[in-house]
């Protein structure tokens, strides 16, 4: 019979459908129960049997799943651990480097500061000894090297392992690679094994400073070694019941771990135990070679704590695993006399619940046929009132689509006739469609990007942390708008305007990406051309007026950020004029274009060339240290800018007049800085053209007097403005002079006279020291000979020599000649040199005191203890004197730290054969504590002030000092 369906009988049909259906499952429910009960009870016993086997192999399972999870770690971890401590001891060894290099930097030659950070690395050792720093540079030389220092200095760019991988270019590639630091690979001999190489792994950073790498490495195996002994011990801890434990064997037949037999531990399996024993471990071995399994096997219980005794023999149950990384067979095992109990308690449980569950199936039957009853009217009538309402939107929805046909036609429309380029992709950013606007700009067609990323369009013009920020913003605001460049189909890079924007369903979840784009190249160039015409000077192609404000502002912003000065050169090409209105504007402006040209090559890169307008230039010297800096770049722009102009065949000579002024000393912002640097341009044309002058005063006059004492220097030879005074040296015990110190004075022509802290120091920046100090030692020989022929008792005579003397070639000779011409033995000279001159690495100054030494002229050290200089030196160099520094005993008679170190200074003298000399005695006092604690010789006010050469010689004439109260 066939049913005839309509809305009014669907929710009749439908519950006595619903109701019959539940009364079946209900019976069929309580059937299956019954059924249940009767079957159980045939179950019960073979469950008991399985549940056995089950549960100890589940047993083993769980605890070898943990051990092997416990060893995986341990093993994971060593590449990681030993990564760790390789990057930790590169990093301490950088900050070594770099706190030598930020206090030494500037105030020592750069060799030396390269030898302090070197010498600091190569004594330090670690990992047991083994580890060590390794410095070279980033062309492959070595730098440092502790265990092979003889190829320190030589190239090792083309080293390679066994493997035929180039060591040297690993390391310098994982620097480049990482930024600044990173790890590398590679095969090296072992300590154990020097004919054989095995892995390491080493870590290396970027000493930018030096364009140096530092780095640090160690054998994997060692660390694998001590990974795995860390995991035999934490098995041996490892219990589970009362007979469970772990045995581990290498594949290679060695007990690595029995806690049952100790004595075993270490040897092949075939040494030791019976022959039951030999014969189950060979087994386990064998299947752990396998790829491991279950074994079962007698065995003797021996109770915890008793290891190594036998006991009964049970029945043991293992569960065998290889793990290969460690070439190691973990064994599992217990007795299957420790599960019994559970099995028994387990038997009973089962039997009381099943006779307790079938009287309540019947019950439960009952009674969810009535719910089930109930519950279908209930829910046939919800059901229909569900059918009416879905009915409805099923009408809604059909208008809905209908109207949103018409939408995505118009929407298709405008996609295929936009002139942006526009781009839809998936949730993972995969291309799903182009419009023709996009392969017109692009040059792509359209089935060769889709399915692809947007990625293949990157112009590599930005890098990571930009697509990061992008993509930030996008996630967390659903769209991004901005400039980006993106690569054509044919190579050429192109600015577009890009708009990325997010579509999503109801629940938030992305559906799509859309981007839509303009190509702005022609925008562009219009800019860059609008910019150039705004921005810069036509004839220079040098920065103007309006751009030189905006980079000095931005310098003064950095300078006052860094504490750091900036300076402002305001120049003016004195006569200009005459030459730009006699000759023509076509030769001035081949002139300014000169100025420019040559005003770039003089500055750095990081500097500020300007043109102001007319012959005005200006020069913006940003992140000074000190105002001095800026001295060289001035002087240089002065003698460039004042050297003749070849133009048209012709040369015109036209001197600049600069102005500087510097921040913050003369003003905090750019138009008080330029006001001021041209205030002090127009004064040096007051002055005479031709020069420069700093705004402030102060400042302008300490060059001025600087710049005076130097030209003053190299006339004062010339003009013999320079004399020599003459310290005595007292024998502190009899009073005799023994010797002078020679002291250099100037005294120019119509001047006082300048103190030698003044004039030495610029006489050493400049040169002029060494034509100036081979006079001295010649006027100092002669006055002494003019002392010998005088009749007066022989003294020895101590010269001061600088740096740069001891650089020259020919100062021994020099010396040598001196001393012959004057008649003088050798041993009448004393050179002093002061700490400072041993820190320097060059060997010409080595070279040049063993060539004093070889003279038998005595070397002294003087101002001993406030340099830097080790006590190495003195067992280096052959000192014959080491003089006492003044700042040592002006508070001697007070402080008894000063008497401490004095005595300590006098030791190391006596100990040596060292002559000690005491600088500075004052009083009367001094002289006797100094005489109690064994110094030979003083000098000092105490004795007399330097003197002229007369003066000295009466006091010579005495042979002693008279000291008067």
């Amino acid at each position: 019979m066939r049913i005839r369906v309509t809305d009014r009988n669907l929710p009749r049909l439908h519950l006595a459908g619903t109701l019959i259906v539940v009364v079946v499952m209900a019976l069929a429910l309580g059937v299956s129960f019954l059924l249940i009960g009767m079957t159980e009870h045939q179950r019960f016993f073979k469950r008991l049997e399985d549940s056995f086997a089950t549960k100890k192999q589940e047993r083993l399972a769980t605890e070898m799943s943990a051990a092997i999870g416990y060893i995986d770690f341990a093993q994971s971890l060593t590449e990681s651990t030993l990564k760790a401590a390789l990057k930790e001891r590169v990093s301490m060894a950088m900050q070594t480097a770099q706190a030598i290099y930020d206090r030494e930097h500037g105030r020592r030659p750069e060799a030396e500061v390269k030898r302090l950070i070197i010498e600091a690395l190569r004594p330090q050792r670690f990992f047991d000894g083994g580890g060590y720093f390794f410095v070279d540079d980033m062309e492959g030389r070595c730098v440092l090297l502790p265990i092979a220092p003889e190829r320190e200095g030589s190239s090792l760019w083309d080293n390679q392992d066994d493997t035929g991988h180039y060591i040297m270019r690993g390391l310098i590639n994982a620097v480049k690679e990482g930024d600044g630091s990173g790890y590398s690979s590679y095969r090296w001999y072992s300590p154990g094994s020097p004919k054989a190489m095995s892995d390491k792994l080493a870590y290396v950073a970027h000493f930018a400073p030096y364009d140096w790498i530092i780095g640090t490495g160690d054998y994997l195996q060692r660390w694998h070694d001590m990974r795995l002994r860390e995991g035999l011990e934490r098995l041996r801890a490892w219990k589970f019941g009362d007979t469970g434990h772990f045995a581990v064997f290498g594949l290679d037949g060695k007990i690595l771990l029995q806690t049952q037999w100790p004595e075993h531990e270490g040897k092949h399996y075939t040494s030791v135990g019976t022959d039951e024993m030999k014969r189950i471990r060979g087994e386990l071995i064998a299947l752990g070679a396998k790829g491991g399994g279950l074994a079962e096997y007698p065995w003797n219980r021996v109770d915890p704590g008793k290891a190594g005794e036998r006991g009964e023999i049970g029945n043991r149950t293992s569960l065998v695993k290889v793990y290969k990384p460690w070439n190691i067979v973990v064994v599992a095992s217990l007795f299957e006399q420790e599960m019994e109990p559970a099995i028994a308690a387990e038997r009973t449980a089962i039997i009381e619940s099943v006779s307790s569950r079938l009287p309540f199936v019947a019950l439960a039957a009952g009674m969810a046929l009535l719910l089930a009853i109930v519950a279908s009217y209930f829910f046939s009538r919800w059901i229909s009132r569900q059918l009416r309402a879905y009915t409805q939107r099923i009408d809604a929805h059909a208008q809905t689509l209908e109207r949103q046909a018409k939408a995505l036609h118009l929407s298709a429309r405008v996609f295929e006739t936009s002139r942006e380029g526009i781009i839809i992709t998936d949730p993972e950013t995969r291309i799903l469609a182009v419009n023709p606007s996009f392969c017109e700009i692009t040059g792509f067609a359209a089935d060769e990007v889709i399915g692809q990323r947007p990625t293949l369009l990157a112009s590599s013009r930005h890098d990571k942390a930009f697509y990061r920020a992008m993509w930030k913003t996008i996630r967390a605001t659903g769209t991004w708008s901005g400039e980006i460049w993106n690569r054509k189909r044919d190579g050429t890079v192109f600015p577009e305007q890009l708009t990325i924007s997010t579509v999503r369903n109801g629940r938030g979840e992305v559906l799509h990406y859309i981007g839509t784009f303009l190509d702005v190249s022609e925008r562009k160039e219009a800019e860059d051309r609008i910019r150039q015409l705004v921005e810069f000077d036509l004839l220079t192609r040098l920065p103007n007026r309006a751009l030189l404000n905006d980079r000095l502002t931005q310098a003064i912003a950095i300078a006052e950020r860094e504490k750091k000065r900036v300076a402002v050169l305001v120049i003016d090409m004195d006569r200009f004029k005459t030459v730009n209105d006699s000759l023509g504007h076509a030769t001035g402006d081949e002139i300014l274009q000169e100025v420019a040209a040559r005003l770039r090559r003089l500055v750095r890169q990081s500097d500020t060339v300007s043109r102001m307008g007319g012959d005005e230039f200006a020069v913006v010297l940003p992140a000074l240290d000190q105002p001095a800096n800026a001295l060289p770049v001035i002087r240089k722009i002065c003698e460039a800018l004042g050297e003749p102009y070849l133009v048209r065949n012709q040369d015109f000579h036209i001197t600049p007049s600069i102005g500087v002024s510097l921040f913050p000393d003369n003003g905090t912002d750019a138009e008080t800085l330029i006001k001021n640097a041209d205030a002090a341009m127009y004064h040096a044309k007051d002055v005479g053209r031709n020069n420069f002058q700093f705004f402030t005063a102060d400042f302008n006059q300490w060059a001025t007097n600087r710049l005076h004492i130097e030209n003053g220097l190299r006339h004062a030879l010339a003009r013999k403005e320079l004399v020599l005074h003459y310290q005595p040296q007292v024998d502190l015990a009899s009073m005799r002079i023994v010797g002078c110190e020679v002291l250099l004075r100037w005294q120019p022509q119509g001047e006082a006279l300048i103190p030698p802290d003044r004039f030495i120091p610029i006489a050493e920046d400049t040169g002029l020291i060494v034509p100036i100090g081979a006079w001295v030692l010649d006027e100092a020989c002669r006055q002494l000979a003019e002392w010998d022929a005088q009749g007066t008792a022989p003294i020895r005579l101590a010269v001061n020599v600088a740096v740069p003397q001891l650089r020259q070639p020919d100062f021994v000779d020099y010396v040598r000649d001196t001393l012959a011409r004057h008649g003088l033995s050798n041993a009448r000279l004393e050179i002093e040199v002061t700490e400072s001159v041993l820190l320097d690495q060059d060997e010409r100054i080595r070279h040049t005191l063993e060539g004093l030494v070889e003279l038998g002229i005595m070397l002294s050290l003087d101002d001993f203890g406030t340099g830097y200089a080790s006590l190495s030196y003195l067992r280096n160099f052959r000192f014959d004197v080491l003089k006492i520094d003044r700042s040592f005993v002006s508070e001697l008679h007070r402080n008894p730290d000063d008497i401490t170190l004095i005595r300590a200074i006098i030791s190391i003298a006596r100990d040596m054969s060292l002559l000690t000399i005491a600088e500075g005695i004052e009083s009367a006092e001094q002289c006797a504590i100094l005489n109690e604690l064994g110094c030979r010789v003083g000098q000092g006010f105490h004795f007399s002030r330097p003197v002229p050469a007369a003066a000295m010689g009466e006091l010579i004439a005495h042979d002693y000092i008279e000291l008067t109260a």
